[in-house]
């Protein structure tokens, strides 16, 4: 006799069965909060960055153009417009050029001091007063190697003007007399031929006449001393 077995089910034992452990739940994907907060924030700081940058550069980039010394100036001379030359600077407060628009008005002025080249022009630096002032008188006057200290002179030294004898001895003072006259250097002539130097000074229009005609028979020294 035959014995009819059972028909087999082809179904799988569920996941785990042999474990013992249930399946874990299969969780949905987190929802990402908007925060239009920070989104408004950010763009913001990003416009805020992009015109800080644009004034930055417009800043940097605006420069106005100032008048400046293309060389030495010395005191108490004229600025003619070979002195002058366009720079442009961007606007500070601490500095107050000339503009170069005003250059027509600058030239034909006396430096007030000596102008150093490259730097900036001024209205502190000129003055409409030229050489000589009312009280006073320019003189030039010559002088030997002997008579002269070997120490450059400069615009605007203070000197003595010596009386000296023919032989370059100095003149003794007669009693209470100055032992020279009190001048002021406005230019050094180059050596002549005659291997005198003119130097122009300027002297009390009192001493005028006399420091001219000491100048012009060579009886004068020049002693530096020492400014204020």
């Amino acid at each position: 006799m035959t014995r009819t077995q059972p028909p087999g089910t082809s179904a799988a034992p569920p996941s785990g069965a042999g474990t013992g452990l249930s399946r874990a739940p299969v969780l949905p994907p987190p929802r990402r909060r908007r925060r239009p907060a920070l989104l408004a924030l950010a763009v913001t700081m990003v416009v805020l960055g992009a015109l800080g940058a644009t004034y930055l550069a417009t800043s940097l980039g605006q420069t106005s153009p100032v008048i400046a010394l293309a060389r030495e100036v010395p005191w108490g001379q004229a600025i003619t417009a070979a002195d002058l030359v366009e720079a442009r600077i961007s606007p500070d407060p601490a500095l107050q050029p000339i503009p170069y628009g005003d250059r027509d008005q600058v030239i034909g002025m006396v430096a007030a001091t000596t102008l150093t080249s490259g730097s900036l022009l001024t209205r502190d630096a000129l003055t409409d007063q030229r050489l000589p002032a009312p009280d006073q008188h320019l003189v030039g006057v010559g002088v030997s190697t002997v008579q002269l200290p070997t120490t450059a002179l400069r615009p605007g030294d203070d000197v003595l003007l010596v009386p000296v004898a023919a032989g370059s001895a100095p003149v003794a003072p007669e009693a209470g007399a100055p032992g020279g006259v009190e001048a002021t250097v406005v230019q050094t002539g180059p050596p002549g031929t005659d291997g005198l130097r003119v130097v122009d000074v300027l002297v009390a229009a009192a001493d005028g006449p006399d420091v001219a005609a000491r100048a012009a028979a060579g009886l004068l020294a020049i002693v530096v001393v020492a400014g204020e």
